[in-house]
């Protein structure tokens, strides 16, 4: 309570003063419970910035645990702008000769014609001739496309167009505008043979490039040149015979999808990633030391000498410093550290990216059963278990901060009870040393009075 709003009668006593310098005195206990909760609030912060740190690992090793990150591959190509690939795992090293006859492209149809074989001046004005619906077969399914105005006011290219694309046929319809004239391109939603279709209003389709219509529409030469059928893709790798009814062709080489952008001959390698593997193996490593240092400043910091970091810290290393179970380290691998991944004096991890190398070159399985396994012995496993148990409801990080929440709360609420102890005894003082000033002032008085009758 602000020593500022005492008022006093007069008199030889500095009332306001005294209580402030008493109520300074009194306000100790206050001043250290709120010291208390800043240094609650920082420790929870400190707690807060070592949980990310465990999610962040527990992210890391999940991508470890299947083993997949070790069939990680890349692939060259020797032409891009013939064909160029992209990769997942699952890959086999090896060189693929490509020859590609083919793109696999969808069937299209143009119509830049009225039905009386006059050109489209307007892509809104309606067209007559244009039948009240239209039916699309692809793949052995029929669609039917209702045209509200057709077969009677007539309809324009837009509103075709608009409700080709809201019936999910199977086909898309857009609008082209040259030379100031329109034509509707119809074409398969899909490339390939299979994916085909025809359609029925009044017209023919032939199937052909050209000598088809539509009713209310025609094909000029120039619009049937624009036509086309659909066709599948077509090449050899490595002189076996393949077909695929898109131009990003998978299965085809393990772990990979050949993008082909035009024929020709193109060789493409596939060899694994050491690069990219040591880098998802570098991000472990990374996010294993985040933790350590974090924890480690917050020990030396605000939470100076706390059990609950070692104990965080003594379970991770613990999962690096026991063995694969049931692998022989003197025949395989059952360390990390025979990898080439190994803690350091400072209790930090390295990893020697040659050695690891060397290792996934001379045993790639045994490499990739450190990590995980059927048994779920393997690291990536342990760690995902031991984070778990960390970060989980009883675990010691959400227990600690548990216990700074509420230590929080009860000083808080302390503090109440302090505050309202303060208020009643500034007010107690206050009434105190008033009524001491009043008599000491009436003494003054009496004394003055008493000397002036002397006198």
């Amino acid at each position: 309570m602000s020593a500022a709003s005492i008022t006093t009668t007069a008199g030889p006593l500095d009332v306001q003063s005294i209580v402030s310098q008493l109520m300074s005195v009194e306000q100790q206990p206050l001043t250290e419970s709120q010291n208390k909760v800043s240094t609650y609030k920082t420790d929870l912060s400190d707690m807060g910035q070592i949980s990310s740190a465990l999610s962040a690992l527990q992210t890391s090793v999940s991508s470890l645990s299947s083993g997949a990150f070790l069939q990680t591959y890349k692939a060259t190509t020797s032409d891009s702008t013939i064909a160029n690939v992209t990769t997942s795992t699952g890959g086999i090293a090896g060189n693929y000769q490509l020859d590609v006859s083919k793109l696999a492209q969808s069937r299209q149809l143009v119509f830049d014609q009225n039905s009386s074989g006059q050109v489209i001046s307007s892509a809104t004005t309606a067209l007559s001739g244009v039948p009240s619906s239209l039916t699309f077969s692809v793949a052995g399914t029929n669609t039917t496309v209702n045209l509200n105005n057709g077969g009677s006011g007539g309809e324009s290219l837009q509103n075709i167009s608009d409700a080709i694309n809201s019936a999910n046929a199977g086909v898309n319809a857009s609008i082209v505008q040259y030379n100031g004239n329109y034509s509707l391109v119809i074409a398969s939603a899909n490339s390939g043979s299979a994916n085909a279709f025809s359609v029925t209003a009044g017209g023919t389709d032939s199937g052909n490039t050209s000598g088809n219509t539509l009713a209310g529409l025609q094909q000029s030469s120039t619009a049937a040149t624009e036509s086309f059928s659909a066709s599948d893709a077509l090449m050899t790798v490595n002189g076996v015979n393949v077909s695929s009814s898109s131009n990003a062709v998978t299965g085809v080489i393990n772990g990979a999808t050949v993008n082909l952008e035009k024929t020709g001959q193109v060789t493409i390698g596939m060899a694994q990633d050491t690069s990219g593997i040591t880098s998802t193996l570098q991000s472990f490593v990374d996010a294993y030391n985040k933790v350590h240092s974090t924890t480690n400043t917050a020990f030396n910091g605000d939470m100076k000498g706390d059990d609950s970091l070692l104990s965080i810290q003594d379970q991770l290393s613990s999962v690096l410093q026991t063995q694969v179970a049931g692998v022989d380290a003197s025949t395989s691998y059952a360390y990390l550290s025979q990898v080439g991944i190994s803690l350091q004096k400072d209790g930090t991890l390295a990893l020697d990216q040659t050695a690891f190398n060397k290792a996934l070159t001379s045993n790639p399985t045994a490499v990739g059963n450190l990590f995980g396994n059927s048994s779920s012995t393997g690291f990536a496993d342990r760690f995902n278990t031991t984070i778990n148990s960390l970060l989980g409801p009883t675990g010691i990080v959400v227990t600690k901060q548990n216990d700074l929440n509420q230590s929080i709360t009860d000083e808080t609420n302390h503090q109440t009870e302090i505050q309202t102890n303060l208020t009643a005894l500034q007010s107690s003082y206050l009434q105190q040393y008033t009524t001491l000033n009043a008599t000491l002032a009436q003494m003054q008085q009496s004394t003055s009075n008493l000397a002036s009758l002397l006198a």
